[in-house]
């Protein structure tokens, strides 16, 4: 892999451009909750951020690319088609046919209308014995989602190479909880709240 430039650094000044086209808001229990859409909807710093994810990952050993429900879904495929390689998408129990269903997770935001916990779920030939894979999420908060995926992958046979994010809230450790529980998976983020300053406004 080629040397990173050093406006790509999490947190450095490319990154620094992306977090101010972010708003951000409180969001049940989570203080600094980023709207994507203001991602999304800048076309200059959403090819950027996949410009930079796509630098990272061009020299690295991965078979596939599986983004997490569901923001994932918007970040996976054009990084997917950039290495060209294949996504597949770790859903919600329900919404895909001929499926694998992981175990069973605490939802990552804790409101007065969250009940209960979820389940992910893969395709069944998305991932197979040995197959390489980088999972992708727009956010990594408490890490609940991020851990039942890569179990899910695991599960399958599958090794997780690195899991992704645009944003980490570093504060609520989700990352440090996933890696306590499988060490040997590398992380990375672009942003942290620590540059997230635009804050939305909410009627």
């Amino acid at each position: 892999m080629s040397s990173t430039p050093a406006e790509y650094v999490p947190d450095g000044p490319d990154a620094q451009r992306i977090a101010a086209v972010i708003p951000y808001y409180r969001f049940k229990s989570i203080d600094r909750f980023y709207d994507v859409g203001g991602l999304v909807g800048d076309v200059e710093m959403f090819q950027l951020c996949i410009q930079i994810l796509t630098h990272r990952y061009s020299g690295m050993d991965i078979d596939c690319v599986g983004g997490l429900d569901a923001r994932g879904f918007l970040l996976g495929p054009p990084l997917a088609l950039a290495l060209k390689k294949p996504f597949f998408m770790l859903r919600k129990k329900g919404k895909m046919p001929d499926v694998v269903v992981g175990g069973s997770y605490s939802k990552e935001y804790k409101g007065d209308d969250a009940q209960g916990e979820d389940q992910l779920c893969i395709q069944r030939r998305a991932v197979q014995q040995g197959t390489r894979v980088l999972l992708i999420d727009d956010l990594i908060a408490t890490g609940g989602t991020m851990l039942a995926a890569v179990e899910l992958v695991k599960g399958q046979g599958g090794v997780v190479v690195e899991f992704a994010c645009v944003v980490e809230l570093k504060a609520l450790k989700g990352t440090q909880r996933v890696q306590e529980q499988h060490p040997e998976i590398a992380a990375w983020s672009l942003i942290s709240e620590n540059i997230l300053t635009r804050p939305g406004e909410q009627e």
